[in-house]
């Protein structure tokens, strides 16, 4: 036992001392491993090369151009007062359907009452001939005067022109009307699924034989778009309308000091939702329309491409400066990923895979188009 308080235990307790210097000493001199052991091991981060390149290469591409969409409820018709006079019935109330020739309102119309000729009385007529006295008295001629009859009325019946579902109701029991004033709205009870487009997107469309089909949350397959259309904005409403920039911070192309024109919306792709189908309006999804598959073509990844339309720029790097340098090629058709080359690009040519001026390969990816 005494050997053991001896020899055994002052060994024990500078076994421990020992350990806690070594531990003091890896902080002080090694801090960084330290706090590399604290980040989050679930969000690991990767280094993101700028300068990567890839080579252009032949694929397939099967292009289309997805779109978000938004479900509205079709135009309705407006429903118009044909008789001025007061509201005194109503029939039908907002989310009716009705049918051609159904009673919407009623208005009652005053009718103006005819002047009635009341004769002098016979004292006065007496008078004509003369006075008590013998002297000869002033005529007295007779006068019009209105009756004291009740007022009567004329009772009018708006009536639907046509099948569909009361909307924005605005007639109430009593209140005036005019001739031509919208009471409501007669919906079609009808809804179509609308996208907006970019001159870009809008431009890809043309001279295109809309083939669409409508991914909503709602259903468990895509739909098909019926009758899909192009329908552009009016330009004098968009002047109206545009708040001043006055004031507003510009963005620069770092690499060709140009100003980045922020992406406006000059179109909407909109079609039919088919009858059946459970929607509501604000509904949202994704709209895909076909653009066409090509086989055996020149392309590169999307993220190499500034521009859209078939106009764009790829960057390749300096040999005696190893600066990024643009070069203008002309783009064809969209796949997953990647961007088709027509012009300007060579088979197995390098070019860097992200357009300079990027923060990380994920806002490359994010700024992307997905067509």
């Amino acid at each position: 036992m005494a050997a053991l308080r001896r020899y055994v235990f002052p060994l024990f307790w500078m076994l421990i001392l020992g350990i806690i210097a070594v531990s003091l000493a890896r902080l002080a001199f090694f801090p960084g491993e330290s706090s590399a052991a604290e980040e989050d091991p679930i969000s690991p981060s990767a280094d993101f090369d700028q300068y990567a390149t890839v080579t252009a290469s032949r694929e397939d591409i099967n292009s289309e151009l997805v779109l978000p969409a938004t479900v509205a409820p079709d135009e309705g018709t407006p429903l118009k007062a044909t008789a001025a006079g007061e509201i005194n019935k109503v029939w039908v109330k907002d989310g009716d359907e009705v049918q051609e020739g159904t009673k919407i309102l009623q208005v009652r119309v005053p009718v103006e009452a005819d002047p009635v000729e009341i004769a002098a009385t016979e004292d006065a007529a007496a008078t004509t001939d003369g006075t008590e006295d013998g002297t000869e008295a002033e005529a007295v001629t007779p006068f019009t005067a209105a009756t004291s009859a009740p007022q009567e009325y004329r009772y009018l019946t708006l009536v639907a022109d046509g099948r569909g579902i009361v909307r924005d109701l605005t007639a109430v029991d009593w209140e005036t009307v005019s001739v031509g004033d919208t009471v409501a709205t007669l919906s079609p009870g009808t809804y179509s699924i609308t996208s907006d487009l970019t001159p870009e997107q809008q431009l890809s469309l043309l001279d295109v034989d809309i083939e669409a089909t409508a991914t909503l949350p709602s259903l468990t397959d895509p739909i098909p778009c019926s009758r899909p259309a192009v329908t552009e904005d009016d330009p004098s409403a968009d002047d109206e309308q545009a708040p001043s920039n006055e004031g507003a911070s510009i963005e620069v192309n770092p690499m060709t000091g140009e100003e980045i024109t922020p992406e406006t919306t000059s179109a909407q792709l909109s079609c039919a939702v088919p009858d059946g189908t459970r929607v509501v309006s604000g509904l949202t999804g994704e709209v895909s329309v076909a653009l066409g598959t090509a086989e055996g073509v020149l392309t590169v990844p999307t993220t190499a491409v500034e521009g859209e339309g078939e106009a764009g720029t790829v960057y390749t790097l300096d040999e005696a400066t190893g600066e990024p340098t643009p070069l203008e090629v002309e783009l064809g058709l969209r796949g997953d990923g990647v961007v088709e080359v027509r012009k300007g690009l060579e088979e197995g040519q390098e070019v860097l895979q992200y357009v300079p001026g990027v923060d990380s390969a994920e806002s490359a990816m994010d700024g992307m188009e997905v067509w």
